[in-house]
């Protein structure tokens, strides 16, 4: 038994005994409960938590631009190969080992050292020092000034990833809400489900009730073996609808275990929470507000609008030439031993520095106009799409409005509808009682009280998914039960 509703059971509703020995296993939860029990377990809601998870590893692979990066190199070489020149020796030894760090950042600023020490040994006599060591220590720059300027490519790069994780947890939120609704949804399907039983079963009483009258009134010769005949296919059919209920039920039973990952289908959840309740108009402007506020669609929107402005900036400084400074700094230390050589680098004034500039422009430079085009085109549409967001939420919530107010109209109609079905329900079974109705007309009535309580059962529950279609569309549904961060 899933662990959720065992503590939902004991401890949500302070039901001890909600397991009774011997007794299907019931279990009471409120919409609030199952709510929170469904953002636990509910399997599309766990996917969906983990597309964002995955979603937002993209950041730290556009920040790896600005890690640091470790190199080294080793190796030994032994030449013994002739030579055309009578200075080189016949035998020269190299050991060759450096190591280097290097790191781009935000400035766009690649920045790098790197220490080296080479010992050399050679056979030829014209070698000044033999053996030697080399120490050498160098500093470089790289630093962008057209393309890239100062790393605005590197940067935009990282915004546009954060911007983009951001949309994919909209995203995310998204379809958690749309979870948590359709969750909703399937636990008034089962108030639903059960109201409807209860109806069958009260209207099954009380055909079973008149039917008993019935027969013994049969038995004085007061009603017809006709009428009772029908009263008894009518008993019959009301038992029909009960059994039609109660795997109505079970159906819906196990849609809302099924929502909440439950794997033991012998559990009965039992609605604490009822159809009935405050029914009541809802002002458009109120829940409009809200989603102006909230639509996560309309933040995903702006999030767009801002990184086309981002990718025309990028492409616009993608026109620039390649202009690249490149400097570097180095000091060496030359001499028979390893630690002489590394002391001469520090005591000694024998620097090397060198100051350059690389320059690449293609003429037609095609490529990067066509790009900044396109940015340009993907900045107006966005533009464009925002405000059409705008007047969908305008339409949207004027349309989910609507529908509650109209369905609060409908509800207190068809409570009108039924007081009245059975007012005229319990008059003609006066008048059946005194010999002035007939059976046909009663059961016709019974059939008329039984729409009419099942039209307002289902009205309730449209008015209650109603509800969760505007929560919904105003993105204020999941707000109500979810703390925390992704």
């Amino acid at each position: 038994m899933n662990i959720g509703l065992i503590m939902a059971c004991l401890f949500l509703n302070g039901q001890a005994n909600c397991l009774a020995a011997n007794q299907p296993k019931q279990i009471a939860l409120s919409l609030e409960d199952i709510s929170q029990i469904g953002l636990e377990n509910n399997l599309d809601i766990q996917i969906a938590k983990y597309d964002a998870y995955i979603k937002r590893t993209g950041l730290e692979d556009s920040q790896s631009i600005f890690d640091t990066f470790l190199n080294g190199q080793a190796f030994y070489l032994n030449d013994q190969q002739k030579s055309d020149s009578s200075l080189a020796g016949s035998k020269n030894i190299t050991n060759n080992y450096s190591l280097g760090l290097s790191k781009t950042i935000p400035t766009g600023t690649k920045l790098g050292v790197e220490v080296a020490d080479a010992r050399s040994a050679s056979n030829s006599t014209f070698s000044s020092i033999n053996p030697n060591h080399e120490a050498n220590i160098k500093f470089t720059l790289n630093q962008p000034l057209g393309s890239n300027f100062f790393g605005m490519l590197d940067r935009g790069q990282i915004k546009l990833s954060r911007l983009d994780i951001d949309n994919s947890d909209f995203s995310v939120f998204d379809r958690i809400e749309k979870s948590l609704a359709d969750l909703q949804k399937t636990y008034w399907q089962l108030a639903l489900r059960l109201e409807e039983l209860n109806i069958a079963r009260q209207m099954a009483e009380r055909s079973e009730k008149l039917y008993k009258v019935s027969g013994q009134r049969n038995k004085l010769g007061l009603v017809e073996d006709a009428e009772l005949f029908a009263l008894e296919a009518n008993l019959i059919q009301n038992n029909i609808d009960i059994t039609i209920a109660e795997q109505q039920l079970r159906i819906a039973q196990n849609a809302l275990l099924l929502a909440l990952n439950e794997e033991n289908f012998s559990l009965a959840i039992v609605p604490k929470s009822k159809l009935t309740g405050l029914i009541e108009k809802i002002a458009a402007k109120d829940v409009l507000l809200t989603a102006v506020n909230q639509r996560r669609d309309y933040k995903q929107a702006k999030n767009d609008l801002e990184m086309r402005k981002i990718n025309l900036t990028m492409k616009q400084n993608s026109l620039w030439p390649q202009i690249d400074l490149d400097a570097s700094f180095a000091r060496n230390g030359l001499e028979a031993a390893q630690a002489d050589a590394w002391q001469n680098i520090s005591e000694q004034d024998n620097p090397e520095l060198y100051v350059g500039l690389n320059f690449s422009m293609p003429l037609e430079n095609r490529s990067a106009r066509s790009k900044k085009q396109k940015a340009e085109n993907e900045k107006a549409k966005a533009l464009l799409n925002l405000k059409r967001i705008e007047h969908k939420i305008i339409v949207e919530i004027k349309n989910s409005v609507d529908a509650v107010n109209m369905y609060t109209d409908n509800i207190k109609a068809l409570r009108q509808i039924l007081v009245l079905q059975e007012k005229k329900l319990a008059y003609e079974e006066k008048r059946f009682s005194n010999g002035r109705s007939d059976s046909d007309t009663l059961v016709r009535f019974q059939r008329d009280l039984l729409a009419a309580q099942r039209n307002l059962a289902q009205s309730l529950f449209v008015y209650k998914a109603a509800q969760i279609d505007l929560k919904q569309a105003a993105n204020s549904l999941l707000d109500a039960y979810w703390t925390g961060k992704l």
